[in-house]
């Protein structure tokens, strides 16, 4: 029997049926069709591996947006209507899990960042710049923080996940910079682009759990908006001092 049913799955994230187990006495790999068959076999519980491991990846996204970025194994395994010793056989151990959590959650908001810009390049009816491509990435990298800050300061921690994002981010920053940049400083800028916002953001995040403890008074930092405006203003003044045309 699948010893993924050891526990009994509770809720939307059930397991799918078990996968047809060989008959009795069935010689494999004698014949092509039964051949087929193992393959057969062998890709379908690879394909549910997969997304019952996705399944729980997104448990734990969700776990993390409500209780904070130190949920446990057991948190995750009850919430996905398993036991911890079923979790572990898809996450050799926490700090696998937790780096597996880390990339779940920073390649969604790549894709979110590369939407967001195409979104903008697809709107007929505006010129499109390096302003406002910038613009799209950092809104909606505060927005994402802003909405679950408890995510945020999960992914944040220092991780190797952590970096390859970044990476990629810079990458694609480089791609919006201001016709005429010096190519070679422009993935120099890109990276360090990305490392203001980041730890810009970083500060924000802070300041919003100061003003927690805090009676309620004035907002002592700037919205969504306002930061956003602002990062983008100064990034923009200052690649643009290098480049040979407007950013807009």
């Amino acid at each position: 029997m699948n010893q993924d049913t050891q526990a009994p799955a509770v809720g939307p994230l059930a397991d799918p049926g078990l996968l047809p187990e060989a008959e009795p006495g069935t010689m494999l790999g004698t014949a092509p069709d039964a051949a087929a068959a193992v393959d057969g076999r062998s890709a379908r519980w690879a394909e549910h591996r997969e997304r019952r491991r996705a399944e729980m990846l997104d448990v734990a996204r969700r776990l993390i947006h409500a209780q904070g970025p130190d949920v446990t194994m057991e948190d995750i395994a009850a919430a996905s209507g398993t036991s911890k010793s079923i979790v572990y056989r898809y996450f050799t151990d926490k700090a696998q899990l937790q780096r597996a959590i880390g990339m779940h959650i920073l390649t969604g908001m790549h894709r979110r960042l590369v939407a967001e810009v195409a979104q903008v390049e697809a709107d007929p009816a505006r010129t499109v710049g390096p302003a406002e491509r910038i613009h799209a990435m950092i809104a909606a990298y505060v927005d994402a923080a802003d909405k679950s800050p408890n995510v945020y300061r999960f992914i944040t921690r220092p991780s190797e996940g952590l970096n390859h994002f970044l990476a990629s981010v810079a990458r694609l920053v480089a791609t919006a910079v201001p016709a005429g940049t010096d190519p070679r400083l422009a993935a120099v800028w890109a990276a360090g682009a990305v490392g203001f916002v980041q730890g810009a953001v970083d500060r924000w995040m802070a300041d919003a759990a100061a003003d927690l403890t805090t009676a309620p008074a004035s907002p002592s930092r700037p919205t969504p908006d306002e930061l956003t405006e602002s990062l983008v203003a100064w990034l923009i003044a200052g690649i643009a001092a290098g480049s040979e045309e407007d950013p807009r």
